[in-house]
């Protein structure tokens, strides 16, 4: 709200007005971690930098900028609008919501490129700096060393230096009592609602074990390539989220009941592979038991649903992997249709996820005019029989490169039949990018398999700028910080084609990596992460 035409009466402390000289906004922060009030933040912790800033005079300034800022996110939050009246300080009249609206329209955004970025942005604590999330937020930061911001969405101080959320107990108090503030009462109001004795007799905060979901798979009999798979979707933060917000199919499938009733006995007209996934997500994050799991329901599952999956024999942990996202695409089309809701633009599991774009160029030797066609990418199978590729980058390096078509080209500019070269590149990258190495072979000669076991060097964070279709060969920056990926995850096979075994090295959310062997699991270093010959690995987006 602009300081030129108004003020809260009630909810803001030290009569902070939204506009006037707060400290703007600023920084980057993962929209999946929002969390509306009343929240958990209360269990995050100061960092170092903070600790040591609190500790100077600098204090008594820190929390006062931070009041204000607390009195900007509610302002704005759209669970505690209703709570909040604001009048026009000259005549007292009351300030309609509507036009609330159009002040944060007008406010929240970026001091450079003008944009609100969907409202993520950020109240720099040390300057009245508003920057986007995607580019002047971290600039601003890197520029002047102001290395705190505050999210004007939930209130929570980000570190820049560390790269993540911080609070503090002063800090908490001063948001939470704000917040109290703003209903009239002495504690952080319900979600609309619920009812708190129900709450409470329902609910069971989970164990530190379980919230990590550390929990191994008992082996079946040659089901470690289901194993491996399930515990990669388990701690992707992206597939996770979207099973623990997955209200649409959880209202909507007939199947849900009968998975969560416990029941056994799957058959053909109640086979789910969402309702199964959603019962595992709710097992292996809120379980007590450190013993591992058993997958019988996901075996028989999976038996209904493709009929090659039956029996105890071993198969390729990526036609798994393939199988569950195709799964989820087919669930969430029975169920939206169901429930009314547009298929398009497909919201899904699989689509939300690991959905991307390739794009291929054709130029014509003949006139040189080139014909782009873009496909749908789901994940990178990339070639490793040359010993020459040696690292990932290599591989992407073949999979990109000029080649000559085998076939004569018709142009459709010169409209002569001649020789073409063909190149692919990355048209959109998704979220998270699952990459195949081309490990097992068929010889058509004697109909066998084989296996090539080379090493290739797989970095722990890839740069893909140069993959990108929109890379410039004459640009300064090497870089794009949005097409660099980190790595979480990684599925090995070890042993022979036909008698081998998969084992999954994934890393949490406190950068640990463990491994996943079956029902064991076991921390494992970032040089045996290193040495490890993977046969697939899972990139997640660095900046999301």
């Amino acid at each position: 709200m602009s300081s030129r035409a108004s003020t809260t009466t009630k909810t803001v402390p030290g009569d902070a007005r939204i506009g006037s000289g707060l400290p703007k906004l600023a920084t980057t922060y993962n929209p999946q971690q929002r969390t509306p009030p009343p929240d958990n933040f209360g269990h995050i912790q100061p960092c170092t930098h903070l600790t040591s800033v609190l500790e100077t005079k600098a204090h008594d300034t820190v929390m006062a900028t931070y009041r204000q800022a607390v009195a900007v996110s509610i302002a704005i939050n759209p669970l505690l609008l209703k709570h909040v009246v604001y009048t026009l300080k000259k005549d007292g009249l009351l300030v309609p919501q509507a036009k609330l609206s159009e002040y944060k329209s007008q406010m929240l955004l970026c001091g450079e490129c003008q944009l609100c970025n969907f409202y993520l942005v950020f109240i720099c604590l040390q300057c009245p700096h508003v920057g986007c999330y995607h580019e002047h937020a971290l600039k601003h930061a890197k520029d002047h060393n102001h290395m705190f911001a505050i999210d004007s969405h939930n209130g929570l101080l980000f570190c820049f230096q560390c790269g993540d959320y911080i609070n503090h107990a002063t800090l908490n108090r001063i948001r939470l009592g704000a917040v109290a503030n703003c209903v009239g009462t002495d504690s952080p109001p319900e979600t609309e609602g619920e009812d708190a004795e129900s709450v409470a007799a329902n609910y069971v905060k989970p164990s530190s074990h379980a919230v990590q979901g550390l929990k191994g798979i008992v082996n079946l009999g040659s089901t470690c390539y289901m194993s491996s798979i399930l515990q990669t979707m388990l701690h992707n933060p992206l597939v996770r989220f979207q099973f623990f917000n997955n209200d649409l199919h959880y209202f909507n499938c007939a199947s849900q009941s009968h998975y969560h009733s416990g029941d056994d006995q799957i058959d053909e007209s109640s086979a789910c592979i969402t309702c199964l996934m959603d019962t595992i997500f709710k097992e292996f994050f809120t379980s007590t038991s450190h013993e591992g799991a058993g997958i019988t329901n996901l075996l028989m599952t999976a038996w209904y649903k493709n009929q090659l999956l039956a029996g105890f024999q071993e198969q390729d942990a990526h036609e798994f992997w393939q199988f569950l996202l195709n799964e989820f695409h087919s669930d969430y089309e029975r169920v939206a249709r169901k429930a009314g809701v547009a298929t398009e633009p497909c919201k899904c599991v699989a689509h939300a996820t690991f959905s991307g774009q390739l794009e291929s160029s054709v130029a014509c030797g003949n006139c040189g005019a080139v014909t782009k066609t873009v496909d749908p990418l789901v994940d990178l199978s990339l070639e490793v029989h040359n010993l020459n590729n040696r690292s990932i980058y290599d591989c992407l390096d073949q999979f990109t490169h000029n080649e000559a078509l085998d076939v004569k080209y018709k142009c459709q500019s010169c409209l002569e039949e001649t020789k073409a070269h063909r190149s692919l590149r990355l048209k959109k990258i998704p979220p998270v990018l699952s990459i195949q190495l081309k490990r097992f072979k068929h010889n058509f000669a004697n109909d066998t398999a084989s296996k090539i076991d080379v090493d290739v060097d797989a970095p722990f964070f890839l740069n893909l700028t140069k993959y990108a279709s929109d890379f410039n060969e004459e640009s300064l920056d090497p870089i794009d910080s949005n097409k660099v990926y980190e790595l979480f995850a990684v599925i090995n096979h070890t042993g022979l084609v036909n008698t081998g075994h998969y084992i999954a090295l994934i890393k949490n959310s406190t950068g640990q990596w463990f491994k996943f062997d079956d029902s064991v699991i076991s921390h494992v270093s970032h040089d045996e992460v290193k040495a490890t010959k993977a046969y697939l690995l899972f990139y997640i987006a660095h900046n999301i």
